[in-house]
């Protein structure tokens, strides 16, 4: 009985095993290649090497740079956005502080100054004459007269008088030099004349004083921009 023989080997090429097949058993026939695939070209760089393997390039690649080029185009058009809006903000800003409005606004209004009347010495004195008559029947003319003197004295002399005080004082004094121009030795008195005593009063009179409440009006500067920001009327 023949031993066995080692069946025949052949050079492997890289990264490919032949599988070594029993006596007798034929290699499969191989598949039939499909037209589509038998007529499409290798991709260049692929040489159809043992172990090679097509590499196709990435669709980005393929698409030679597009995707970069819109991103650097949306990125101005946000930036042209971005410009304008902050070209037309300091636009608005600026015709705001140039168009302000300044006022003044009365926080708390004025208190105005209130009186009170008020009676007070004008520096001045009235003078009135009442009925009883300083001298007496039977009293001699030169004690009568000095006795009208006296009371003329002390309600006319040395201050200043009320217009209707001058006039009583005057006449007064002209009665006083009429009897001394009457007087005589052993003259007296018979009958009682119309003059009476005299009497001084400080003329009184009425103002209006102030109580001294006066507040001025509390006010600030206040400023309104473009007629509705700020303070405005």
């Amino acid at each position: 009985m023949a031993s066995p023989q080692p069946a025949p080997t052949h050079p492997i090429p890289d990264a490919q095993a032949t599988a070594v097949l029993p006596e007798g058993v034929g290699a499969p026939a191989s598949a039939p290649i499909d037209p589509a695939f038998a007529a499409t070209a290798a991709y260049p760089g692929y040489e159809g090497q043992p172990g090679a393997f097509a590499v196709y390039p990435d669709a980005g690649a393929a698409a030679g740079g597009e995707a970069p080029r819109k991103k650097r185009v949306g990125l101005w058009v946000t930036l042209s956005i971005v410009g304008a809006l902050l070209l037309i903000a300091a636009i608005v800003v600026v015709f705001a502080f140039a168009t302000a409005r300044h006022w003044t606004k009365t926080d708390v209004p004025e208190q105005p100054e209130t009186f009170h009347s008020e009676e007070y010495e004008t520096g001045r004195y009235d003078v009135t004459m009442d009925e009883v008559n300083p001298c007496t029947v039977n009293q001699d003319w030169t004690d009568c007269t000095n006795l009208m003197v006296a009371t003329y004295t002390a309600a006319c002399a040395d201050v200043e008088l009320t217009e209707t005080a001058s006039l009583l004082c005057a006449d007064y004094s002209d009665a006083i030099a009429e009897m001394k121009a009457q007087d005589g030795d052993g003259y007296y008195v018979a009958t009682l004349g119309t003059y009476g005593t005299l009497h001084q009063t400080p003329e009184i009179d009425t103002r209006q004083v102030s109580n001294d409440d006066y507040k001025p009006a509390v006010t600030h500067e206040a400023v309104c921009y473009l007629e509705f920001i700020g303070e405005c009327e």
